[in-house]
């Protein structure tokens, strides 16, 4: 089993790894159908960024996996580190590793002795997830807000989105009375709404994305005085997911 210490919080190691990282390999995809809500995994900060495991374990938590622990690697454990991630898992656990590599950026799988169908994933200094696409338009809850004197302005912009199949919870005049004269629109998400924040985008040309504090995955679309109309339906659509850069030295 991996020689891991629970506590800190998902903190970091605080000294210098004893083994050479390691750098990934190419990773095949799942042959067998894994549900996330499945995978239970503990996650383990092997780097130097303070609290990175409990972010990776808030991040996965909200695609649907199921983070048992969040730990600091051990000292004493001289196994490399990775550059970016590790995924260990044991015997028969081959495709539930494979399921979770799919969400992580340059990933390692190793099998250790482990008797049960949990994995750990290990981390490193450049980890990183694989970036969700864009929700579905009928998966995204918007507010629609005016800010500016064109009368009707957030009524007529909510029932464009709405004929494009977005969910519209409400819309009005800007109830912050924020004021935009040079913008599009600000389009404004929490930390979780950033894939349904980026849909929205693909159908404001020049809307600026902005995150505040919120913890559900509702959007504001705040209507500026440049905005005139939504892009054509046929160029609102997700651009290809670019691909994964090796983490540095590998």
């Amino acid at each position: 089993m991996s020689m891991a210490v629970a506590g800190c919080g998902g903190g970091a190691r605080g000294e210098e790894p004893k083994a050479t990282p390691s750098c990934p390999t190419t990773v095949p995809k799942p042959t067998v159908k894994i549900a996330p809500s499945t995978i239970y995994l503990n996650i383990v900060n092997a780097g130097n960024q303070n609290g990175a495991a409990g972010r990776a374990s808030k991040q996965l938590g909200w695609r649907g996996f199921h983070v048992l622990e969040t730990k600091s690697q051990s000292l004493m454990d001289d196994r490399p580190v990775p550059k970016a991630a590790e995924i260990r898992y044991g015997k028969g656990g081959l495709q539930i590793a494979l399921t979770l590599a799919t969400q992580v950026k340059n990933p390692v799988l190793t099998e250790d002795d482990r008797s049960n169908p949990t994995v750990d994933l290990v981390i490193g200094d450049a980890f990183g997830l694989v970036p969700l696409p864009p929700t579905p338009a009928k998966d995204v809850q918007i507010n629609v807000y005016n800010t500016t004197y064109r009368a009707g302005l957030s009524g007529q912009v909510a029932a464009a989105m709405r004929a494009r199949g977005f969910q519209i919870l409400s819309n009005d005049n800007d109830p912050r009375r924020r004021f935009l004269p040079n913008d599009v629109a600000y389009i404004i998400s929490g930390e979780r709404g950033e894939p349904a924040a980026r849909r929205v985008a693909l159908q404001l040309k020049g809307a600026k994305l902005q995150q505040d504090g919120r913890q559900d995955n509702t959007v504001d679309v705040v209507i500026g005085n440049h905005y005139t109309a939504l892009v054509p339906t046929a160029q609102a659509t997700p651009a290809p997911t670019p691909t994964v850069p090796r983490p540095p030295g590998c």
